[in-house]
């Protein structure tokens, strides 16, 4: 894992506890919202320098993630969404795998494509983008290569 630091759990108790149970059981505990599958996000705090750690749904194809900074369809983003942007190289638990990704945001026709994506695994996502005037910002997660 390139990310180090301290690690400090969300003062949020249901992330706190959900990240929780999904480490200690790779997912077997904590590993869905609402019947449908999450994996657990980490990244480096933009301000503390701390590593955070997020439950977010499970959005795959060909090994490549999306993540939604959907914040619940709130009119603001999530804080881990200026983590991401200021540090961009993170880490994805998908049940008991591991990885180093370098996340991007996406725009354009490229995002069109993956929010389909994202709404197959969630559809609430679509009732979050309606719900808000805020362009709810969308992330593709690569592996990391010896080019990154």
């Amino acid at each position: 894992m390139p990310l180090h630091g301290e690690y400090e759990p969300s003062a949020t108790s249901w992330v706190r506890d959900q990240v929780a149970q999904y480490e200690a059981t790779d997912g077997a505990e904590g590993g869905t919202f609402q019947d449908l599958p999450v994996i657990i996000l980490t990244t480096k705090g933009v301000k503390s320098g701390k590593i955070r750690k997020m439950p977010l749904m499970r959005i795959e194809h060909h090994g490549s993630y999306a993540v939604a900074a959907s914040n619940g369809g709130a009119h603001t983003h999530p804080s881990w969404y200026k983590n991401v942007l200021a540090h961009p190289l993170v880490e994805i638990q998908d049940r008991a795998v591991k990885q180093d990704m370098t996340a991007r945001e996406l725009h354009g026709e490229e995002k069109a494509q993956w929010w389909k994506r994202a709404d197959a695994a969630y559809p609430d996502f679509v009732d979050y983008r309606a719900g808000t005037d805020r362009n709810i910002p969308l992330f593709i997660l690569e592996p990391v290569t010896d080019e990154h």
